[in-house]
This record gives C-alpha cells, sequence and structure tokens, in this order.
C-alpha cells in the first residue's frame, strides 16, 4: 500500500494482526513473544482467569424474568 494512502493511526484490527504476528514469531526473542501474548490476552479479557474455567452462555427467551445479576 502506498505511502501516502495509509492512515496515519493503526486501527484494532491492524494492532491485533501485529501482535499476533510477533506473538508467532520465530525472528524475535522469547521475551517479545511473551510480552505480545500478554497484551493480546489483557485485550481479550484473559488476564487473571483460571484456563479451565468454562464460558458461560445464558440465551433468554423472554418467557421468565432475568435472573442474571
Amino acid at each position: 500500500m502506498p505511502n501516502a494512502k495509509r492512515k496515519k493511526v493503526a486501527d484494532k484490527s491492524e494492532i491485533l494482526e501485529y501482535l499476533t504476528n510477533v506473538m508467532r514469531s520465530d525472528e524475535v526473542t522469547e521475551k517479545e513473544r511473551l510480552a505480545a501474548s500478554f497484551k493480546l490476552g489483557r485485550y481479550l479479557g484473559l488476564e487473571g482467569k483460571p484456563l479451565d474455567e468454562p464460558t458461560r452462555v445464558v440465551i433468554y427467551d423472554g418467557k421468565q424474568p432475568d435472573k442474571l445479576p
């Protein structure tokens, strides 16, 4: 993409792609790969959550009162 057409500020998708590429790259240090993975995990809301905790899905059909906190 020519420089004249590039945006001056990266959007969310471009930043996530960059961090993913760094995390998967063999050309950067392990420290850089870990930093990228921590940033992605923080963005995805995985920080501080146990990995074995299942995701809770609630389907609300409108027939019963909402019981969520």
